[in-house]
């Protein structure tokens, strides 16, 4: 299992920033970002807790769940399904006020379930998902700091 962490100050208040990043709708103008779905609303709130999400992008079509939910500081998700196949240990994003407004971070821990070679692989596909979280939070902050 590997894990990739990124982390990253957005000038816009801690709601706004954990709003935006748990709503799936809004990586929908991400960049490379294909397809969003919300397959199956929260048990409380859309994106909350109980949310199944599709996320489909030219290397990656992910189907995941929201485990835990508590705004607006943690998102915790795990996946159900993806292309390519991945074991998933954990997925979360925290948000936390700071001076310059929220810092966010990110992490997933994973790593690709092929038969051979499998950390080979997973060491390969790390700046794939590294890019994507990136670009998601680099949208996030164009768009909130436009409000």
């Amino acid at each position: 299992m590997r894990t990739v962490d990124v982390e990253r100050t957005i000038a816009a208040p801690q709601p706004d920033v954990f709003d935006w990043l748990t709503d799936v709708a809004n990586y929908q103008r991400v960049p490379l970002v294909r397809r969003v779905t919300l397959v199956r609303p929260g048990d409380t709130a859309g994106n909350g807790a109980g949310a199944v999400r599709l996320v489909v992008t030219p290397l990656l079509r992910l189907t995941e769940e929201i485990v835990e939910y508590d705004p607006p500081r943690l998102m915790r998700y795990r996946l159900l399904n993806s292309v390519p196949p991945l074991r998933h240990q954990e997925g979360f994003i925290t948000c936390e006020p700071v001076a310059a407004g929220t810092r966010v971070h990110w992490s997933s821990t994973f790593e690709i379930a092929a038969p051979l070679l499998a950390p080979l692989w997973t060491r390969i596909f790390l700046p794939v998902v590294h890019g994507g979280f990136v670009m998601v939070l680099r949208t996030a902050e164009r768009e909130l700091r436009g409000r």
